[in-house]
């Protein structure tokens, strides 16, 4: 008997008399029947199938549950509960009063603050201090610096800053929050000051949070 090319249903040879064409018609709608279910083993709302190791047969996968998410396991498709993403933050705080009449970015006698962890590519930064120029015209800055996985200078870009005036008044930000692109990796970051110009200013209440973002 001759069998069509991909399921393998049983016809009629073409040189064949067919004397009960009923039963060849049953035959072969069994043949497409059994096929079809095979191709189609869902039963219930929600479920999916996907091709089994056994040709021209579908495995039926049923519906996941709440918050259950769809992955793979020794090569077949599972449902699975996703672990809790708990982001990676560090935190530090330098409380010490210190002056610097440095025009370059540098520690403070007391360095830092300082925080080190493991990041993707992209990191939210925030810092922040009390910072008061102690001569008037005078501009004083907080930055950091990433070393470790990347290596990147403290710069005004990422800065926060006081100016004091030729009146005396001093106004300025007292925290700025940036996102950095680094290096994946363990990345330190590191807090550095600088003034402006000739002058010297107290920083003090210096903190700094680092929270990875992924990549």
């Amino acid at each position: 008997m001759a069998t069509t090319t991909n399921y393998g249903w049983t016809t009629p040879d073409d040189t064949a008399l067919v004397k009960d064409g009923a039963a060849a018609i049953r035959t072969l709608g069994t043949s497409v029947d059994t096929t079809t279910k095979n191709l189609n083993p869902e039963t219930t709302l929600g479920d999916i199938s996907f091709r089994s190791s056994t040709s021209n047969v579908n495995t039926r996968l049923g519906i996941g549950g709440t918050g259950t998410v769809l992955t793979v396991a020794s090569g077949v498709p599972t449902w699975s509960t996703p672990a809790a993403a708990t982001p990676t933050t560090a935190a530090a705080i330098v409380d010490t009063n210190q002056n610097t009449t440095s025009t370059s970015y540098t520690d403070l006698a007391t360095a830092g603050p300082a925080v080190t962890l493991t990041t993707g590519t992209k990191v939210l930064v925030i810092i922040g201090a009390a910072i008061v120029p102690q001569t008037q015209n005078c501009e004083a800055f907080m930055s950091y610096a990433i070393s470790g996985a990347t290596t990147s200078a403290a710069n005004d870009t990422r800065a926060i800053s006081f100016y004091r005036n030729v009146s005396g008044i001093v106004y300025g930000a007292y925290s700025k929050a940036t996102t950095v692109t680094v290096t994946a990796g363990s990345n330190t970051f590191t807090a550095k000051y600088k003034v402006g110009s000739a002058g010297n200013a107290d920083i003090l209440y210096r903190y700094m949070f680092a929270m990875d973002l992924g990549s």
